[in-house]
């Protein structure tokens, strides 16, 4: 390859050995199949991040679902209302999806390991303040918003890693971690409880602040593959070439001193041949809030929306997210309300999370060899009918729980089928976009279906209505996911664009 200095600055290149440069993280797995550069591992130490990230999961996912426990109390030593105190819980649980955007810019720009490590101590500082605070409103800033914007960053990690270091073990890998979510959920029900009994919740907080700062540790494991290792370093040596050259005997021609910095042709003669290069504009160094740029023009579009499907998928989402955090957050203060007590609510948590685990797998198999949207819509509306059933039942512990066990099997194909579904809906370029807005409408249910429950039951006296409206709208989230695959795809034609 021949390179010529010009005046400016501007390095001049042959066309067919411009390097190419990586976008975004979420592009850099396809650009590593277009290099020369070593495979994907598929395996090795990859199989450290995996357990890596299944202790994240287990950790971050664990002690956000037994909210339930911890509402309790906070609900009894604040002595707000029930909608009040839900909000505690909602953002810790929606702030992560919403803030999505932002969280995978700062991961794109500074790496898994550093962004895992930073975000488990901020959350785990959250929970160690929410220990010393005396209201409701430094809850919602301490628990809430700090603990849960700082949650999100290793939500985007989790995945990242695994994806960097497996390719067509991928989906494998991804589940293992995933389910992690389940295991978290056994294990800090009773944890929680026990906690209580022995230390209050400001001790629980404090120790359960402890539990999430071990999160660092895992963070700390997520090292970076080799071929992302040396695609760094290659990136940080053009950013500091500014100029490059090579030895010519001979140059007979060049750009004229009044040319602009812009892409141009050039004639040069090295060794008595004429040969025709191009002048490029030098890359300029990156800045830090480029990645966020990215990602806020590509959220800016919402033309999915338009897309019949997409539409159905949205929707089924945005309801379910509102509706299935009900039993999770409310079942325990509906059973201690109902004479059970606090060890027995526990069990229900923890059958909950152990279904949970058993559904994504069992579910997940159904899907892709049976019909995935068919399979989504039944396992919502029979996740919505075990919701009624433990209103039906709550005076039989047994069916109570059996009621509890059937929800936590069904409600776990919003994590197993949805991505899948999203995946035949989607062309692979709209993908990344696609999951974002899902994402998003997940968590802006998050944020409104728990208030609003407790706003029910502050006025109806009773946890019964919250918990039937749950099991009707995710009823009709499962009747609306399951037209997808008894209709047509098409664009939705806006009357103001009809014209």
């Amino acid at each position: 390859m021949e390179t010529v200095l010009v005046d400016n600055g501007a390095r001049a290149t042959s066309k067919k050995d411009r390097p190419q440069r990586s976008t975004s993280i979420t592009s850099r797995l396809s650009e590593q199949l277009k290099k020369n550069q070593p495979f994907i591992p598929d395996g090795g130490y990859g199989w450290v991040v995996v357990i890596a990230t299944f202790l994240i999961y287990a950790i971050a996912e664990g002690i956000g679902l037994v909210y339930g426990l911890l509402y309790v109390q906070f609900l009894h030593e604040f002595q707000g209302s029930k909608s009040a105190t839900s909000w505690i819980g909602s953002l810790f649980v929606a702030l992560p999806l919403v803030s999505g955007p932002i969280c995978s810019a700062l991961v794109d720009r500074y790496g898994c390991q550093k962004m895992t490590i930073i975000g488990s101590a901020i959350t785990a500082l959250g929970f160690i303040l929410s220990s010393y605070v005396n209201s409701l409103g430094l809850l919602y800033l301490t628990y809430g918003v700090i603990g849960g914007l700082a949650r999100g960053v290793c939500y985007v990690t989790v995945v990242v890693a695994v994806a960097f270091w497996f390719e067509k073990r991928r989906s494998v890998a991804l589940g293992i971690s995933a389910s992690g979510t389940g295991f978290g959920t056994i294990i800090f029900s009773p944890f929680t409880n026990f906690l209580l009994f022995e230390f209050g919740w400001r001790g629980t907080l404090l120790i359960l602040g402890g539990c999430l700062a071990n999160m660092c540790v895992c963070g700390a494991l997520m090292i970076d593959p080799q071929w992302v290792i040396d695609e760094e370093i290659e990136k940080k040596k053009e950013a500091k070439r500014k100029l490059r050259s090579v030895e010519m005997k001979e140059m007979h021609s060049l750009l004229p001193n009044d040319a602009e910095n812009h892409v141009d042709n050039i004639q040069v003669l090295s060794n008595g041949e004429s040969s025709r290069v191009e002048v490029v504009q030098p890359e300029k160094e990156k800045k830090w809030y480029d990645g966020l740029m990215v990602m806020v023009k590509a959220f800016s579009s919402f033309s999915l929306f338009l897309d019949l499907h997409f539409l159905l998928l949205a929707l089924t989402t945005l309801l379910a997210g509102t509706w299935f955090l009900i039993p999770y957050f409310y079942l325990v203060d509906h059973m201690l309300e109902s004479g059970y007590d606090d060890n027995q609510a526990s069990v229900a948590v923890s059958v909950i999370g152990f279904m949970n685990i058993v559904g994504m797998v069992l579910l997940g198999w159904i899907g892709d060899r049976w019909h995935v949207a068919k399979t989504f819509s039944i396992s919502l509306v029979l996740c919505g009918v075990s919701i009624w059933g433990i209103m039906f039942f709550t005076s039989n512990y047994i069916l109570l729980i059996g009621c509890s066990a059937s929800f936590g099997f069904f409600f776990s194909s919003c994590f197993s089928l949805t991505p899948s579904l999203l995946g035949e809906l989607v062309s692979l370029d709209d993908f990344t976009m696609g999951y974002g807005l899902i994402l998003l409408c997940e968590g802006s249910g998050h944020l409104i279906g728990p208030p609003l429950a407790g706003y029910i039951s502050d006025v109806s006296k009773s946890w019964a209505q919250s918990f039937y409206q749950s099991g009707l709208w995710i009823i009709v989230a499962g009747l609306l996911v399951g037209t997808v695959a008894f209709t047509n795809n098409r664009k939705i034609r806006l009357p103001c664009c009809s014209r």
